[in-house]
């Protein structure tokens, strides 16, 4: 008898584990993807809720206050990034150059420019490459990363505006080096399913915890670097807050198998308290030769459904579409293709066999986009 009911707990285990939600790499951008974002610092909605299994956020509906795309190029023989395959347009002064493996989206080089080098292009690699998505990613994954971004300037290529900012601290010298180091954690605390703007995802919440500690080193002559962070620091004050040590930040991401942006990207303070919030556009991912995904028109009834759940399309383009149905675990218990006629499509999807509980559909075409994913109730 305690061996049945071990064999019995054992299988329980296994099929819990099975259900949760595995990352691969489908959410890693391709070349030809541009990532469509929202920003805001309006979240009184935003309640992160506990790490753990089955979370269900609502983030109700955000307001933009500002929008940022984000273009996903093929790179092919960069000089100073040989391993780059892809780079990505960070913000309008900065872009990320990307090492894309199975099993990591690294960013190996920034190029762009700084507040503190006026009027200065940069390059620098990132040491060792640092993975922004991994896959497989499942619940209480957890990581350490330590990476240094090093940056090495000669003084005479520095335009005067720039040399002006270090007043008499760079006289003499040859070249300078500004050198980040990362100090990373990684956990996957929780999974569960997060609504945001009407739309419902199954999600994995990605918590990373950051230590940078900046320095400034110069070099004279045939002298080795020497760290003049604490004599620099107070001659520029108005980047005096870059140098040094600095806090730890945390923020959350939750991450979709879905979609390729970060269906929400959450700083908090150091008290835990969200500060500021990155989402997902409902316009989400368009890549080269895609349709506007949100034209489409979908509406479900009944909600909640104990025979028959029926969803109406219109708006469609010709091709086959999937519809697919998972539980909060993300186990998928239901799918069905279709085609439209015209603009439009019916579906009607048998739900009798579901047990009674909460549900998501998606519904994505033939390239894989999805054009929406919504709570499904059963057992109304």
């Amino acid at each position: 008898m305690p061996r049945i009911l071990t064999l019995l707990l054992l299988l329980a285990f296994t099929a819990t584990l099975s259900g949760q939600i595995v990352l691969t790499d489908a959410y890693f951008p391709v070349a030809g993807d541009t990532l469509r974002y929202n920003t805001t610092e309006e979240v009184s909605t935003v309640v992160l809720l506990d790490p753990g299994a089955d979370r269900q956020w609502d983030f109700g509906t955000l307001s933009a206050g500002a929008e940022a795309d984000q273009v996903v190029t093929a790179v092919a023989g960069d000089p100073r990034f040989t391993n780059a395959s892809l780079s990505i347009e960070v913000d309008s002064a900065t872009v990320g150059l990307f090492q894309v493996t199975p099993d990591a989206y690294s960013l190996i080089g920034i190029r762009g420019s700084l507040d503190v080098l006026p009027g200065y292009t940069f390059e620098a690699p990132v040491s060792p490459a640092r993975p922004e998505r991994r896959a497989p990613l499942s619940y209480q994954d957890n990581f350490d990363l330590n990476t240094t971004i090093t940056l090495t300037v000669a003084t005479d290529s520095l335009p005067t505006s720039a040399r002006e900012q270090f007043g008499n601290v760079l006289n003499g010298v040859d070249s300078i080096r500004i050198i980040s180091r990362s100090a990373r954690e990684d956990v996957v605390d929780a999974y569960g399913t997060l609504t945001l703007n009407g739309q419902t995802y199954a999600v994995l919440r990605e918590r990373r915890t950051e230590v940078l500690n900046n320095r400034i080193e110069i070099k004279i002559g045939a002298l080795p670097y020497t760290d003049v962070t604490s004599l620099v620091a107070p001659q520029v004050p108005e980047f005096s807050e870059f140098f040094g040590l600095q806090p730890p930040q945390t923020t959350y991401y939750f991450w979709s198998d879905t979609e390729k942006e970060a269906i929400a990207t959450v700083a908090v303070d150091e008290d835990g308290n969200p500060e500021g919030i990155t989402y997902i556009r409902s316009d989400a991912t368009s890549s080269v030769g895609d349709p506007f995904l949100h034209q489409a028109r979908i509406h479900l009834y009944p909600n909640p459904a104990s025979r028959f759940a029926t969803i109406e399309l219109e708006g469609l383009d010709a091709g086959t579409y999937t519809l697919r149905v998972v539980n909060v675990l993300g186990r998928q218990v239901a799918t069905q293709q279709f085609f439209p006629t015209g603009f439009s499509a019916r579906v009607d999807l048998d739900v009798s066999r579901l047990p009674r509980g909460t549900y998501l559909y998606s519904i994505t075409n033939e390239r894989g986009r999805t054009l929406t994913t919504q709570r499904l109730l059963v057992g109304g």
